[in-house]
């Protein structure tokens, strides 16, 4: 891989890291609503009452569902903001399409590894949870998250060409994110509560390859004005 495209996805990664810390829209709001949302869910549940297994799916459905939502509302304005500001014109001639997939990419899988980092934490102690296998949760959220990051900058591509971009991304993001969500949460259960997770976290690597390839694959195909 030639140093000038890595040079160009770095450039694209950096250009949207400074332009989240002067507006701070999708930082600011995926935090806010995973904050918001934990503590609500354990003031309603509550750890009393229920044992570490239950508490463990509850909150292992609980931070997956919060991950998905959270992308939905706070990410699919990823080449949204470029088509409005007019800067896609610009970028398609400072960037290869595939460069400018992958810093798009790497961006998102660096947001939501700062959710992951903010929310996990976050769950564990308000649903007062004991982690098994601290090193299978690690990799059952990283994981997850490539996947989702990968999925999620696909659909921000596609529904930035048309208008109501969050319904749109929600409407196809449903039969492409269930599968994710489905081996996500076994995974993060099998961790937390000691169970194997070898045979899920092989299929979740297996679905991120797939989404990467495909999204590299039809992105200069989606990309093209």
């Amino acid at each position: 891989m030639s140093s000038g495209w890595t040079a160009e996805a770095a450039a694209v990664f950096a250009k949207d890291w400074r332009a989240e810390r002067r507006a701070r829209h999708a930082v600011a709001t995926l935090v806010l609503f995973a904050i918001t949302t934990l503590v609500i869910a354990s003031l309603a549940l509550g750890p009393i009452g229920a044992t570490p297994g239950e508490r463990s799916d509850v909150a292992s459905a609980l931070l997956w569902i919060l991950l998905l939502f959270a992308a939905a509302a706070g990410l699919p304005r990823v080449f949204v903001h470029e088509e409005e500001s007019h800067t896609a014109t610009v970028l398609r001639l400072a960037a290869r399409p595939s460069a400018v997939f992958a810093g798009k990419l790497a961006w998102v899988a660096s947001l939501l590894a700062l959710l992951e980092a903010v929310a996990t934490p976050l769950a564990l102690a308000l649903f007062d949870l004991p982690v098994a296998s601290p090193g299978r949760l690690v990799l059952a959220l990283g994981a997850g998250g490539a996947g989702l990051a990968a999925a999620t900058t696909l659909l921000a591509a596609i529904v930035a060409q048309g208008r109501g971009a969050t319904t749109l991304f929600a409407a196809l993001a449903f039969p492409l994110l269930v599968p994710l969500a489905v081996l996500a949460v076994a995974a993060t259960r099998a961790a937390l509560g000691g169970g194997d997770a070898g045979g899920v976290l092989v299929q979740l690597f297996l679905y991120d390859s797939t989404i990467m390839v495909a999204g590299f694959l039809l992105f200069p195909v989606i990309w093209a004005p």
